[in-house]
C-alpha cells in the first residue's frame, strides 16, 4: 500500500559535512585547505512523499562538495552561498547552513557560525 503525506512538513538535515576549503583570513589560512565542518537544516513544505513531491538532499550535499580546494575568504561568504543555493531548492519552506572549522585554534573545539541565527523553529 503506497501512503503519502499531502502538504506534509518534514525537517530534513544534512549533518556533519566535511570539505577541506581554502578558507578564512589569517595568513596561515590562505594557502592551504582546511577542514570545515557543514550542517544544513531545511523545513519542507508541500512535500506528499511520492517522486514528485521529496527533499532532494543528494543536491545539497553535491553542492557542499563542490566548494573542495576552493578559496574563499570568510564563513559567512560560505554560508550564505550555500544557504541561497538551498533555499532555492523545490519544497524548501526555510533553510539554516552552519559551518564549523574545528583545526583553527589548538585550545578550542570549533569556530563557526550559523545563518540565519535563530531556530527554523522560532
Amino acid at each position: 500500500m503506497k501512503r503519502t503525506f499531502p502538504l506534509a512538513e518534514f525537517l530534513v538535515e544534512v549533518t556533519g559535512q566535511e570539505v577541506e576549503i581554502i578558507l578564512g583570513l589569517h595568513d596561515f589560512e590562505r594557502h592551504a585547505p582546511q577542514r570545515v565542518v557543514i550542517s544544513v537544516q531545511v523545513l519542507t513544505a508541500d512535500l506528499t512523499g511520492d517522486a514528485g513531491g521529496f527533499m532532494d538532499y543528494d543536491a545539497i550535499v553535491a553542492h557542499i562538495r563542490s566548494y573542495a580546494g576552493q578559496r574563499i575568504e570568510t564563513q559567512e561568504e560560505l554560508i550564505l552561498a550555500i544557504h541561497s543555493y538551498v533555499s532555492g531548492l523545490p519544497h524548501v519552506a526555510r533553510a539554516r547552513v552552519s559551518s564549523r572549522k574545528p583545526d583553527i585554534f589548538n585550545d578550542v573545539d570549533w569556530v563557526g557560525l550559523s545563518y540565519p541565527a535563530r531556530s527554523l523553529f522560532t
